[in-house]
């Protein structure tokens, strides 16, 4: 067992002494605890790996500060997210982390990895657990929590605050996320296995999860939703295609996708397919960036459920199953086949403040399950997305057990058929 306060991990040294002493403590591997309490600078990025668990006693707490360097990296990260290597049975417990006004500009074209903007990052990982996490100070930018390319992780007893998401999943199979209390501006929870090219670092099937026992705590103003879930569906390059920011193809053997300036909306011509195996690479004035070694044409989340929640914050939609098309992500390019997202099931779903739209999904969806819910003055919405009009949007049964739908409850465009089955 190793204490990082032996190693100069102390309240009173300088941010980037901690910054070293606490890595070179966690090089150590095993337990390692912080038995001190107090409040410790930290200006560079702490690299977990692999059977590691990191205990912070209980008055701990973590402020960040900007890095000499001049380049602010997560404040955690794996070891392995670099390489594309997973690492294995990493457990975090105690962290209460500040932002203090600093966020990650590891992010973009000059990224090491695009999508990267967190405070605690976890890419290629297996067997994690983040427990009794608080992080506060979340500026625009930075996530809290972002775990992608993951198999069975495991986060509870969060507490976050700030103006992005809390935790925000990509491509993975196997999670929990529960006892969560949130006062986010955007996304609380976003499970999205398809997002804007700089947001995400991989596209890939979200799947076999629980959100259970959290909380959307009020607040003055938001934006975003409790739970955001997207899909994205794409093709294989070929020569004249037209690309714009964040679009996505199959090549090679590889999954690219498109990171250009999504405010001018502009479309470019790929004459060229990307072949380079890692990081971002140009051709014909487009950037692209790898982002998996698959050519799978499709994402989306499956066999999702999220139970015994509250939604005490006033907001348009609460749970929204989404397909974007936009300047900032296409997550239809036309003619593509669009899988269904399937298997969502809310259960118990408490609505404590004005939420219009309890549930709306524009992306094709099938196999939904609603359970002990009171939709009060909400809404269950299913649309259509009028530019993505080569997008088939199958009938979508749901099944409802005790819930109470009211007269203006349901709402379904022609284009996206419903069908209700009552469970007795």
């Amino acid at each position: 067992m190793i204490n990082a306060n032996e190693y100069g991990f102390l309240p009173q040294n300088n941010a980037h002494k901690n910054s070293e002493a606490l890595q070179k403590a966690v090089d150590m591997g095993g337990v390692i605890q912080i038995t001190n309490p107090g409040i410790y600078k930290i200006s560079e990025q702490i690299e977990i790996g692999d059977n590691t668990k990191l205990v912070f006693c209980e008055g701990t707490i973590l402020q960040r500060e900007a890095s000499e360097s001049g380049i602010n990296r997560c404040a955690f990260i794996n070891k392995g997210a670099l390489k594309g290597e997973y690492n294995r049975n990493i457990k975090i417990v105690g962290l209460h982390l500040e932002g203090n006004g600093v966020e990650s500009n590891d992010f973009g074209v000059n990224s090491r990895i695009a999508g990267l903007r967190a405070q605690v990052a976890m890419i290629y990982v297996k067997n994690l657990k983040i427990d009794k996490f608080e992080c506060h100070g979340l500026l625009e930018k930075d996530y809290a929590i972002q775990v992608s390319a993951f198999k069975n992780i495991s986060l509870n007893d969060l507490y976050i605050t700030g103006n992005k998401d809390g935790v925000h999943l990509g491509w993975g199979d196997g999670f929990v996320i529960s006892n969560g209390r949130f006062r986010t501006f955007d996304d609380p929870i976003a499970l999205n296995a398809f997002d804007y090219a700089t947001s995400n670092t991989h596209v890939g099937w979200i799947e076999n999860g629980i959100i259970e026992n959290c909380v959307d705590l009020d607040d003055n103003s938001t934006t975003g939703f409790f739970c955001r879930i997207l899909g994205g569906a794409w093709c294989r390059w070929y020569k004249g295609m037209q690309v714009q920011h964040s679009d996505t193809v199959a090549v090679n053997g590889r999954t690219y996708r498109v990171l250009m300036n999504p405010k001018d909306g502009k479309l470019y011509t790929s004459h060229t397919p990307p072949c380079h195996e890692k990081g971002i690479m140009q051709y014909d004035g487009i950037n692209w960036t790898v982002v998996r070694d698959t050519e799978e044409l499709n994402c989306g989340c499956r066999n999702i459920t999220i139970r015994n929640c509250s939604l005490q914050k006033k907001r348009n939609i609460g749970i929204a199953i989404s397909l974007n098309y936009d300047t900032y992500a296409r997550s239809y390019y036309p003619g593509c086949v669009c899988i269904p997202q399937s298997g969502i099931t809310l259960d118990n779903i408490v609505l404590e403040n004005d939420v219009d739209t309890l549930l709306h999904s524009t992306y094709p969806s099938e196999n939904i399950t609603l359970k002990n819910i009171d939709f009060k003055n909400s809404k269950l919405c299913f649309d259509a997305v009028s530019k993505a009009d080569g997008a088939v949007y199958p009938e979508v049964e749901i099944k409802t057990e005790n819930v109470i739908f009211y007269e203006s409850t349901i709402q379904a465009s022609p284009k996206h058929p419903i069908k209700i089955c009552v469970i007795k």
